[in-house]
């Protein structure tokens, strides 16, 4: 407490408080020379001054007269202490059972002088765990607390604690995130745990892979591996799509820590998504394996949809659809038309003939494999193909191909009872099954009105009127659908037959126009003033068919772009067709999804309020490959979706460097267990400790004594002014 002063703050102006008591002053004299006449001098004078007190201390008022009493507090700094409790905390610290959190708690709790009880009897201490947020803590809980969970982000946690605490003392291995730069809050003393060159560990740090490559063109992904800890070592580097090796490499580690890259080259064969991992083999004494393997996603797309067809003979049907096929940029087509049969008699040597052989044995043993689709159009095998050919064709549509045949009086002549018979959705007899009697009109089955290849328009009505109108077709081949074919499109007069049957062999389809006379649907159509795009598209729809293009199925799913992490609730859009969209009308739509062990977790399906469209939600607790799986009245599909996280999260090794880093740019400094911990952190709490000063004003005119004061004075000079008889 220093002593008290007194101040003055006049209400009024100061001469009219000076010309106040010259009057007053006055009128005490004018007083004292009227008593003068009836009382002696010292009476006279006694009472004069008791009038001339009342006066002066009354007018004095006006000067507003305090007196101001201040005293200085000291205030103890407040200090933030911030413990790491990341999973890589719960890490092994220098090689022991210890873990890296238990090294940070003993340097706050063990000893017979805690640091941590020393702190808080001097400072104004504050506790956080920093894990995937900042949470408040107290000293009691500190020894319970456990490792855990993602990288806590120190930027986001420094500011929260901005201008809140003098110092900042953090407890860390150093696998925090931190934007470099970062310079806002209190300095942090950083006390780093967790020993580098004890650590030993190989990962993969980073991977550059596509997300998107295309069939049978090469595609290259760059891995770097990283090691700690390990000298004179070979590491082998493996990629695999599934259980299939792909390649693997060999890296030379000479130092520590180290990194080295590895180019892995490879072109797929099959379309689809493609679940790869790259992995290296675990080394004795790694402090972590979860990391030596990651996990990646790649889709295999077409880059263009390869077609082979072989005609029997030239037609108008040949022509056509060679036109069509020809109009999509998409399609790269390899046709043959035989126009004379090895049973033709010709008169001219083999060197002068123009027309080259049909290569049946290259494309039916060595090329077959390398189309998507095989069409052949009113094409007889009998003089061309030997039994090997037809067991090839059957192979490959069973491994994923797609196969179309064209009907005319030759096309399904001698395949009843051969693999390609098999693979047919339709019935086949060895007896004549072609018939150009009397022209046929044709009409779409129910299951025609929303199957893909036939509903060429979106509008339901406006396909119904298109196919009404197709010109009739002068031919057609007599067939019945097998239990497994699907029918389309069929005839109208007397007992249906069917012209468009679909159906599925292993893990390719197959497609039977019978006829010869679909031309017709160009050339009538156009005829009628409606243009080609009917006859086109439906061409188009069936190569997409049956080449399984996923824009063609009920159910599409768009999958996120970015890398899915663990613990975030991922979402992604499910799309359906506008006829599966009206049959989810009236039936479920659901939704599972399997975890890497393949077990089914809690999944869920909103509306986003666009028709057709649908959103999915799950969430991911551990890293690996998850199936997704829709499922419709119409059909279904499975996706695969790799969650992971950030790589960089991955390296678990103790990063005292970002902890140097972290201090010097918010002014701190790195401590070790042999500096003394308590005078470095006094010191710079010393820094941030604040006075402030107490201030305690009490005016004259307040104070208990003064009216009292007042009162004495008047009332003595009335005491005594009757005493002496002048009242």
């Amino acid at each position: 407490m220093s002593p008290g002063q007194l101040t003055f703050e006049p209400v009024i102006p100061v001469w009219l408080i000076v010309l106040l008591l010259s009057i007053g002053l006055a009128s005490v004299l004018l007083q004292y020379w009227l008593l003068r006449k009836r009382l002696n001098r010292s009476k006279s004078l006694a009472l004069s001054f008791l009038r001339l007190a009342a006066i002066s201390l009354l007018i004095s008022f006006a000067l507003n007269p305090s007196f101001v009493a201040r005293k200085e507090h000291r205030v103890s700094p407040s200090l933030a202490i911030l413990l790491e409790t990341s999973q890589t905390m719960g890490l092994s610290a220098k090689g022991d059972r210890r873990s890296r959190l238990d090294e940070a708690r003993e340097l706050l709790l063990s000893g017979p002088r805690p640091l941590l009880k020393i702190l808080r009897e001097k400072f104004d201490v504050k506790l956080y765990s920093v894990g995937e947020s900042l949470t408040a803590v107290e000293a009691g809980d500190v020894a319970g607390l456990k490792a855990g969970g993602k990288r806590g982000d120190l930027t986001e946690a420094l500011g929260k604690l901005q201008e809140k605490n003098a110092v900042t003392v953090l407890l860390s291995d150093g696998n925090l995130r931190w934007e470099d730069g970062h310079s806002a809050g209190p300095p942090v003393l950083s006390i780093p745990v967790g020993d580098p060159q004890e650590y030993k560990d190989v990962l993969v740090k980073a991977i550059k892979a596509p997300s998107i490559a295309f069939r049978e063109r090469e595609v290259t992904i760059d891995v770097t591996v990283k090691s700690y800890g390990y000298r004179g070592l070979t590491l082998s580097v493996t990629l695999k799509d599934g259980a299939r090796l792909l390649g693997a490499k060999s890296v030379a580690i000479d130092k520590s820590p180290a990194e080295a890259s590895v180019s892995f080259a490879f072109t797929p064969e099959e379309v689809g998504q493609h679940n790869l991992s790259v992995s290296i083999l675990p080394q004795v004494g790694e402090s972590v394996l979860s990391n030596n393997t990651v996990e990646l996603s790649l889709k295999v797309v077409r880059d263009k949809v390869r077609i082979l067809m072989v005609s029997g003979n030239p037609s108008m049907n040949y022509r056509f659809m060679r036109m069509a096929l020809k109009n999509d940029p998409s399609v790269d087509l390899l046709s043959f038309v035989i126009l004379r049969t090895p049973t033709d008699i010709l008169n001219v040597p083999l060197q002068e003939q123009s027309l080259i052989p049909f290569p049946v044995e290259t494309l039916f043993t060595k090329d077959l494999k390398n189309f998507d689709l095989l069409i052949l159009d009113n094409f007889s095998h009998q003089l061309y193909f030997n039994p090997k050919y037809l067991e090839n064709v059957r192979e490959f549509v069973n491994d994923g191909g797609g196969l179309a045949m064209i009907g005319g009086p030759n096309q399904f002549t001698g395949y009843a009872g051969t693999p390609i018979g098999e693979v047919l959705p339709v019935k086949l007899t060895k007896k004549e099954d072609y018939r150009r009697d009397a022209p046929s009109r044709v009409r779409l089955t129910r299951i025609g009105m929303i199957h893909p290849i036939t509903r060429i328009s979106s509008d339901e009505k406006d396909t119904l009127n298109l196919w009404r109108e197709m010109p009739s077709l002068d031919g057609i081949n007599l067939l019945e659908p097998k239990s497994s074919g699907t029918v389309l499109l069929e005839t109208t007069e007397g007992t249906p037959r069917p012209i468009i049957t679909v159906g599925n062999y292993g893990k390719g389809r197959a497609f039977v126009l019978s006829t010869d006379y679909s031309w017709k649907w160009y050339m009538g159509m156009v005829a009628k003033g409606k243009g080609n795009w009917a006859y086109f598209r439906f061409m188009e729809k069936m190569v997409r068919w049956l080449t399984k293009d996923p824009a063609l199925g009920p159910i599409q799913m768009i999958l996120p772009d970015r890398p899915e992490e663990v613990g975030q609730v991922r979402e992604f859009k499910i799309k359906m067709r506008e006829e599966e969209s009206s049959l989810a009308q009236r039936g479920p739509v659901s939704i599972s999804v399997f975890n890497p062990e393949g077990l089914r977790i809690d999944a869920q399906l909103k509306s986003t309020g666009q028709p057709g469209e649908l959103a999915g939600t799950f969430s991911p607790q551990k890293a690996g490959t998850y199936k997704v799986k829709i499922e419709t009245r119409a059909g279904s599909l499975e996706e695969l979706m790799v969650v992971s996280g950030p790589l960089e999260d991955q390296d678990a090794a103790p990063d005292p460097e970002r902890l140097r880093r972290v201090a010097s740019s918010t002014g701190g400094k790195i401590l070790t267990r042999n500096d003394d911990l308590l005078k470095e952190i006094e010191a710079y709490a010393a820094k941030g400790e604040r006075h402030f000063v107490e201030e305690r004003r009490v005016p004259l005119w307040a104070m208990t004594v003064t009216l009292p004061v007042i009162l004495i004075l008047l009332g003595m000079e009335w005491f005594w002014r009757r005493r002496w008889g002048l009242i």
